[in-house]
């Protein structure tokens, strides 16, 4: 599981997109009662956030003390360092559960186990990330030319089933229909920057060798870029996947 010091924890948040408005509306009307939602690897709370405008309490549990300890604090969410494979919620607890671009890092065997537990006979899991950000040409070619091969020997192996959009996941759930949802963002090139640094595989690269390949591969990025200052879209393709427990 992917854990962060403080400073790390505050950047993050800060440079990581927001979900969907939308996906909360409709998750919340797929549950018989919007009562109890648990937020798994809740990170810094981005999710659990949303989430609280739609039930009456959210737990949302991460395995960061850091992450937790610069979670957004909110009279409807209850905050708590906890391993999503094993918690402290009783049993048919939840109404809904929801992993936000998290799964990958899970010892699935075990928190499988753990959903059908706190989960209500009724109950549902809304499991949802996005995989990749795309720029537009030459933009997006020039990211693909110098920052990827740079980082390629860093990505950690679990990554693989994000980047796959879970497709290589085995759910052991019956699973609903799911509309599509857009993401999109629009950032400047510090933004844009600030984002792919967050990447794991960016974070473990600067932690053992600095990030000078990343200033290189940077600096070659912006020459492309055309004004820096220029908020470009950004599209983030975007999965999500519900189902129920017999």
């Amino acid at each position: 599981m992917r854990t962060f010091d403080p400073s790390t924890a505050a950047n993050y948040s800060r440079v990581r997109p927001t979900y969907p408005p939308e996906l909360y509306y409709w998750l919340s009307h797929q549950v018989a009662r919007p009562e109890r939602v648990w937020d798994c690897a809740c990170g810094t709370g981005q999710a659990s956030i949303d989430l609280a405008a739609y039930f009456n309490q959210v737990e949302a549990t991460d395995i960061s003390e850091a992450q937790i300890a610069k979670a957004t604090p909110h009279r409807k969410i209850n905050y708590s360092v906890q391993p999503s494979e094993h918690t402290n919620f009783p049993d048919n607890y939840f109404d809904a559960v929801c992993v936000a671009h998290a799964l990958h890092w899970f010892d699935l065997s075990y928190f499988w186990q753990e959903v059908r537990r706190v989960l209500k006979p009724d109950g549902k899991l809304f499991i949802w990330g996005y995989n990749w950000v795309q720029f537009e040409n030459p933009l997006d070619q020039a990211i693909k030319d110098h920052l990827l091969p740079v980082l390629q020997p860093f990505w950690p192996e679990k990554t693989a089933l994000l980047r796959g959009q879970y497709q290589a996941v085995e759910f052991p759930f019956t699973a609903i229909e799911t509309p599509s949802f857009d993401l999109e963002c629009h950032w400047t090139m510090s933004q844009a920057f600030a984002f792919m640094r967050s990447w794991s595989a960016s974070q473990i690269m600067m932690e053992q060798h600095g990030d000078f390949q990343i200033q290189q591969a940077e600096r070659a990025i912006e020459q492309v870029w055309q004004n820096p200052l220029e908020k470009i879209p950004a599209k983030l393709p975007f999965f999500l996947y519900a189902g129920t427990f017999d």
